[in-house]
């Protein structure tokens, strides 16, 4: 797309990082030219790539922040390097953007946000976002929400972990049919035409905590 503002968002869980993406290729005028889910990749992709804007997640593995920010910068000096840190506050805000960052957004954001920021940096300016309180649901969206039962809600936190039906089956012990059933009827619910679909749909209205499922799957392990 001519003049569009193109991303390499790099998320190190997968089934986020492919939801967001999604949105944020959804609007008219960004465009994802790809995903990466480690340090080595984001790198690899912005020096092949060379994109308007970097999206980087503060907690990729295998890599201190600093030494990544410096080390896209090298590969791609004209990109634009967008950080998206649980913590965006004042004292992380300044260290990224003293370890080479140009914007800061929280990760638990809203998408509009990320968009946002990405349109600034492309324009020159710096971005940085603080937490916005959720937006007034539809009310078609908080109708669905209701419907889920704690079950749908607990598997659609492990899929946005990019955990697969075969995996939760193992780590809940439900049969494989039960969590297929499950994942059916979320979808139905939802008005979702696939798991990845499910998975933006809860991240960006909030419908998921995946802090809160990170934590359930540290103390499954």
């Amino acid at each position: 797309m001519a003049n569009a503002v193109t991303l390499v968002l790099a998320d190190h869980h997968v089934v986020v990082a492919e939801g967001l993406g999604m949105l944020l290729d959804a609007e008219d005028d960004l465009a994802v030219l790809d995903l990466a889910h480690r340090t080595g990749q984001a790198i690899e992709s912005a020096t092949e790539h060379q994109p308007t804007v970097l999206v980087l997640d503060a907690q990729l593995p295998t890599g201190d922040l600093a030494d990544t920010l410096a080390a896209a910068k090298a590969a791609a000096p004209a990109t634009r390097l967008l950080v998206l840190s649980g913590n965006a506050n004042p004292l992380t805000t300044a260290a990224v953007l003293a370890a080479g960052g140009d914007g800061c957004v929280p990760k638990h954001g809203s998408t509009r946000q990320v968009a946002t920021a990405a349109r600034k940096l492309a324009a020159g300016e710096q971005a940085i976002m603080v937490a916005e309180p959720p937006p007034a649901r539809d009310p078609s969206v908080e109708l669905r929400v209701r419907t889920l039962t704690s079950r749908e809600r607990e598997l659609l936190g492990l899929l946005a972990l990019g955990w697969s039906n075969r995996r939760i089956t193992e780590a809940t012990q439900l049969s494989y049919l039960t969590v297929r059933s499950h994942m059916q009827n979320l979808l139905l619910k939802l008005g979702a035409r696939s798991q990845l679909e499910a998975v933006a749909f809860a991240v960006e209205h909030g419908v998921v905590e995946t802090r809160g499922a990170l934590v359930w799957e540290r103390h499954s392990a």
